[in-house]
């Protein structure tokens, strides 16, 4: 007589922590307690880094931090209840200044929770979240892991990043599963970002108005740090000679010393540009004096000036807005000389 052996099994702690590999984490902040104390243990002997904090707000503010340095979602985990409420801070702050960050949080059972029969920490932690962050998910099924993970990485980092709130029930991390059906329901996470080039003839109509303005400006926020554009940026402020202003979130992009920036004059700045070039920057309380116009760009009867912007810009623009190089207008050579002058 045969017997058949019994398949081998897993359970939701492991399959996290594989789904959270597979993706390229490799760190975790947070603080341990029940029901994801097995969680961390876990990541910790698969090879994630976890960083313990003695505040859930600390971690995750760590982890929001690391997001917007890495442009990956940064993660933070957190116990069920009060545990949840202090990561919440930190996930809200993240999801408002679009910093990529998945706060994952256990929590109590269902189905005593729903009836508000008085479990553990009872709280409906999906609903607290909602209103502050991009996206919340609970996982109600252990083959849902793998979704669970996927979505919450592809949604914190795609469009305009932010916070996602993802819950794990203690009974879904407890439950067991076959390990080669668990295989199955993990994947990797491809392009969660793709780039999103604008229209060449939005580039145009932006080149042109910038190039025929008196006193235009650009003004660098956040956006422009996250993007890693550092050396496009200065490449492009030094090819047009346009002043610039960096927010604070901006600061290191371009020296503080550049003859270009005007980071000392502000408010006079603001107020007196005609035409302004946000990267990565939003019109909030910090720019409240630039305001929206529509302008008018006059055409050149001789067609210099179009050729001029055309040639100045047609590195930075899309190949299908590209034209051969021309002569320069008289006001943009001057603006240029005048900028080579001021940095002999």
């Amino acid at each position: 007589m045969t017997t058949q052996s019994e398949p081998e099994l897993t359970d939701g702690f492991h399959l996290f922590v594989d789904a959270l590999k597979l993706n390229g984490i490799d760190t975790i902040y947070g603080l341990v307690g029940i029901p994801i104390t097995d969680l961390a243990r876990l990541a910790q002997k698969s090879g994630i880094r976890f960083i313990g904090f003695r505040h859930e707000t600390s971690a995750g503010n760590a982890a929001a931090a690391a997001g917007f340095l890495t442009r990956r979602p940064g993660v933070c985990l957190t116990v069920s209840a009060p545990g949840f409420l202090n990561g919440l801070v930190a996930l809200a702050n993240a999801t408002t200044n679009c910093f990529p960050m998945i706060q994952i949080s256990g929590s109590s059972e269902r189905p005593i929770v729903d009836m508000q029969r008085g479990d553990y920490e009872e709280l409906d932690q999906l609903a607290a979240a909602r209103p502050f962050v991009k996206a919340a998910y609970r996982i109600a099924r252990v083959e849902d892991i793998g979704l669970g993970v996927a979505r919450a990485i592809r949604t914190a980092v795609s469009g305009r990043p932010g916070g996602v709130y993802l819950d794990i029930p203690g009974a879904v991390l407890a439950e067991a599963i076959e390990a080669e059906a668990a295989a199955d329901t993990i994947w990797r996470v491809v392009d969660p970002d793709p780039p999103q080039p604008p229209a060449p003839e939005a580039v145009d109509r932006a080149a042109q108005l910038l190039a025929q303005a008196q006193r235009p400006l650009i003004v660098l926020g956040k956006g422009a740090a996250y993007a890693q554009a550092d050396n496009v940026i200065q490449k492009f402020v030094e090819t047009t000679g346009i002043p610039y202003l960096p927010m604070s979130m901006a600061k290191g992009l371009l020296p503080d010393t550049h003859p270009q920036s005007v980071a000392a004059a502000r408010s006079l700045a603001l107020a007196r540009a005609d035409a302004v070039m946000l990267v990565g920057a939003r019109l909030n309380w910090l720019l409240r004096r630039v305001s929206l116009a529509i302008v008018t760009v006059p055409r050149s009867k001789s067609g210099s000036a179009r050729s001029c912007w055309r040639r100045i810009f047609r590195p930075f623009m899309p190949s299908a807005a590209r034209v051969p190089p021309a002569q320069d207008c008289s006001s943009c050579a001057g603006r240029r000389a005048a900028n080579k002058a001021s940095r002999a």
